[in-house]
């Protein structure tokens, strides 16, 4: 990666970081603004797919928000932050099934303390329900 490059990402994330922060403060079509950008500029940039999914979701443009999260995983298979945006877009979209075969491709390839965390809290409320 060369100088440029890394400045780009550099100001990706911070992109990022601001349309986090907006959506938190229901400002959801200022972060789709940002966001939609992002990709426009970086359309092979993995995590800009992914939270622009996130963002989409929380509109409740589950249908987009499931593509740019698809194409996020497909340009960036083996990073979990993408898996997670994936994996949450298609909680909150109501497809479970699919967000757990999400889990089971990224668990497949490598570790992930985050999809581990979640696998013991949810074996520890099921244990509780029993």
């Amino acid at each position: 990666m060369n100088k440029l490059e890394e400045e780009d990402l550099a100001r990706v994330m911070e992109v990022i970081r601001h349309a986090v922060e907006a959506d938190e403060q229901n400002d959801t079509a200022f972060a789709l603004r940002i966001m939609t950008a992002v990709v426009e500029e970086f359309p092979e940039l993995a995590i800009g797919h992914g939270y622009l999914g996130w963002i989409l979701s929380r509109s409740g443009q589950y249908r987009e928000a499931i593509d740019h999260g698809r194409v996020g995983v497909q340009l960036s298979p083996e990073s979990e932050r993408v898996s997670l945006l994936l994996f949450r877009v298609l909680l909150a979209a109501g497809e479970r099934d699919l967000a757990f075969e999400e889990m089971k491709r990224f668990l497949s390839a490598r570790k992930s303390e985050e999809y581990s965390k979640l696998l013991a809290e949810w074996k520890e409320i099921s244990d509780e329900v029993q």
